[in-house]
């Protein structure tokens, strides 16, 4: 993974750049001395015989894997699934069908419900126990595999943190087989723990590869000079920007194998940096087909965006095109090229473009798309986010403003039930 940062700035960010990277450096110290959990995970292996074994015992005999949980609980997980293509219709006639269901949609759910049940899985994730979108989609699947005579100890399994919560009560009452959540890690965090790797492992991920490629980078962080440290440039271009009105940053992957990185990008960066007035609106786009929806906007738009694009090797692979196209104005410069030499083409012009127009751009070059460098990108990001607040002087890990929302959200849940039985008692 290379990260060029050639054009990743411009006058007005270039000093608060050089401010931030000088404010930062400390941290890297502070850090190596006393590491946060987020940085033990890379070398931990106590965890993954359980995982292993949950995997496999619950997979045994499954056309059907559905991973109940939403935000931090699935979009790690989603990202490491598309490392192999997993998530690919084309796919699914190969091996068990990998379903995340992380929106709650009373349609959809009730379609995948539909289906004979008998060789589907659920694997249930919360940290809190006591998140009311996955116990809702629990309740659904409780009341489905009732009707079909199915035991639930066979088909449900969990993630969940410790303490008094309504998913270990549950798990505990049908005897269902649970791993236990990082208590130190919140979901947006928790990719590399039971919570990513254990889909991961059904998506045929080599998981200790994954950490492998997280702790290649870590190391990096702990002991390259500030000019060669790249989650501290990263951090500190993202603040410079930020101080200098850029409130946008557009995260811009070329391969639909990293789409859902783009998602997972998102809410780490909103959640962990929008507090107390603060943080920049995270904008997940897809490359080429983005070309055509979003780059009039970035181009001939405000100048309030800071870009990442992200590129793997794709010259000389995919598809060609027969010769006859040779003939034709529009497409003669498609003879004997590929597809992967269009993506790449397309991928270095919207960063060539972006820089000649002053937009700030920096572009990811992964060597490829497999485990080392997933868990390598993964962890530079979530080093990136943490300097960021530290910059900005807020706490990462919380996310207070979504708990008043839930709160709400459970007194508008009581409203109707409290009228449903006045109704009733009428």
């Amino acid at each position: 993974m290379r990260q060029i940062v050639d054009h990743a700035l411009c006058p007005a960010s270039q000093n608060g750049f050089s401010q931030f990277v000088q404010k930062l450096t400390p941290r890297i110290e502070a850090y190596r001395q006393n590491p946060l959990p987020h940085f033990l995970l890379p070398q931990k292996t106590d965890d993954l015989a359980s995982m292993q074994d949950l995997a496999a015992s619950l997979a045994e005999g499954a056309s059907r894997l559905i991973i109940l949980g939403t935000g931090g609980s699935s979009l790690g997980a989603q990202v490491l699934a598309q490392i192999n293509g997993y998530l690919t219709p084309a796919d699914a006639p190969l091996r068990p069908q990998i379903i995340f269901v992380d929106n709650l949609d009373a349609d959809s759910f009730t379609a995948i419900l539909a289906q004979d049940l008998s060789a589907t899985r659920f694997l249930v994730v919360s940290k809190s126990g006591n998140t009311s979108e996955t116990l809702m989609q629990l309740g659904g699947v409780m009341l489905a595999l009732n009707a079909a005579e199915l035991p639930l100890r066979d088909h449900i399994a969990a993630i969940v943190g410790e303490g008094d919560n309504a998913l270990s009560t549950l798990a505990q009452r049908h005897g269902l087989r649970c791993l236990p959540h990082e208590q130190a890690i919140g979901g947006r965090f928790s990719v590399l723990t039971n919570v990513g790797l254990l889909p991961a492992i059904w998506a045929g991920c080599d998981i200790a590869a994954i950490r492998a490629g997280a702790q290649a980078v870590l190391d990096g962080f702990y002991t390259n000079a500030p000019a060669d440290n790249q989650p501290l440039l990263g951090a500190a271009m993202h603040l410079a920007h930020m101080q200098a009105g850029r409130m946008i940053a557009v995260m811009m992957p070329y391969a639909d194998r990293l789409q859902r990185l783009s998602f997972w990008y998102r809410q780490l960066w909103a959640e962990s940096l929008g507090k107390n007035g603060l943080g920049s609106l995270p904008s997940n786009a897809l490359g080429p087909v983005d070309q055509h929806s979003q780059m009039q906007l970035y181009l001939g738009g405000p100048d309030d965006k800071f870009y990442t694009l992200i590129t793997q090797p794709t010259r000389d692979q995919g598809t060609g095109v027969p010769d006859e196209f040779a003939s034709l104005p529009a497409t003669a410069n498609l003879t004997g090229r590929t597809m992967g030499d269009l993506v790449s083409a397309e991928a270095m012009a919207s960063y060539d473009t972006l820089a000649a127009a002053g937009r700030p751009v920096r572009l990811f070059e992964l060597s490829a798309i497999n485990e080392l460098e997933l868990g390598g990108l993964l962890m530079h990001y979530m080093l990136e986010t943490i300097l960021a607040a530290d910059g900005m002087a807020i706490d990462a890990f919380d996310q207070p403003e979504v708990e008043a929302g839930k709160v709400r959200a459970r007194d508008y849940m009581q409203a109707m039930n409290d009228a449903g039985k006045a109704k009733t008692a009428k």
